[in-house]
């Protein structure tokens, strides 16, 4: 208080300091984590490369099986809409 004669003596309050930790997540460790954060750039560059590269062959290769066991008959068919097919008055 602010009054004369009354002395209060009041101990510093102490302040706890933060200690900062690290851990890992839900799919990967604090290993892996600390393993990927190390890398360096080329590695990097070249798994990037690597799964694209996978990515884009087993595409190709979806799309050619896909192509070969398409028939090759239904390319020629007329196109009819869906109104059409389910019996309306589009033909005309």
């Amino acid at each position: 208080m602010h009054k004369k004669g009354i002395t209060e003596e009041v101990a510093k309050k102490r302040s706890r300091k933060n200690v900062k930790v690290q851990r890992g997540i839900v799919g990967a460790d604090l290993a892996s984590i600390l393993a990927k954060r190390t890398a360096k750039p080329e590695v990097r560059a070249a798994a990037r490369a690597a799964a694209i590269t996978k990515a884009k062959t087993e595409k190709r290769d979806k799309e050619a099986k896909k192509a070969a066991t398409r028939p090759a008959g239904s390319a020629n068919a007329p196109k009819v809409s869906k109104q059409a097919m389910k019996g309306g008055k589009g033909g005309r």
